[in-house]
């Protein structure tokens, strides 16, 4: 399993705004092959945003989608990774 976590520090009514566009958004990668799940962890003041794929070359798929940019106000994805704090992780369902 791959997963990337996206780290988005905020204003809580910032935050507020990006957590209502992931829920109405986030269905859209089901049309991804590989895709297995998206999560939101909110805390004081951060908002984690984790999507889970089959594997690192299932995810590369999305960046280079219209749905990216769509979902990033239009950036490409070298645009958007480099507003981001981002990190990915190889990982392994245990129990």
């Amino acid at each position: 399993m791959f997963i990337v976590v996206n780290t988005i520090m905020a204003p809580a009514s910032s935050l507020a705004v990006m957590s209502y566009s992931f829920r109405r958004l986030a269905g859209e990668l089901r049309q991804f092959e590989g895709f297995l799940a998206f999560e939101l962890w909110e805390g004081d003041g951060t908002l984690l945003a984790v999507s889970k794929w089959l594997s690192r070359e299932a995810f590369q798929e999305y960046p280079k989608s219209e749905l990216f940019r769509h979902h990033h106000g239009g950036m490409s994805s070298l645009q958007a990774i480099q507003n981001a704090q981002i990190a990915f992780y190889d990982g392994d369902v245990i129990a």
